[in-house]
């Protein structure tokens, strides 16, 4: 019975519109004006072909590898786990 009379409070609690306002605006920043830059293009023309080297035995050129580590556990193995953060599998 008491459940009945806390779950029917907090959906009353629930329903009722807040008063709260918020006071605090966002700064607004004028946009950045940079000088221009003081070197001068190249006079040389750029190549019209790719570096060489750069497509060879390139069978994923779809995937990109940013960057490798060597991660270690909690417990110093380096064995792969579906378990995030939190150690929860999903």
């Amino acid at each position: 019975m008491n459940l009945l009379f806390v779950s029917a409070f907090l959906a009353a609690a629930a329903a009722v519109p807040s008063s709260y306002k918020p006071e605090y605006k966002a700064p607004s920043y004028p946009a950045a004006s940079y000088p221009a830059p003081k070197y001068p293009a190249p006079s040389y023309p750029a190549p019209g072909y790719s570096a060489p080297g750069s497509d060879k035995d390139n069978k994923n050129a779809d995937i990109t590898v940013t960057s490798q580590s060597d991660k270690r556990n909690v417990d110093g193995s380096s064995q792969f786990s579906y378990a995030k953060s939190d150690f929860n599998t999903r």
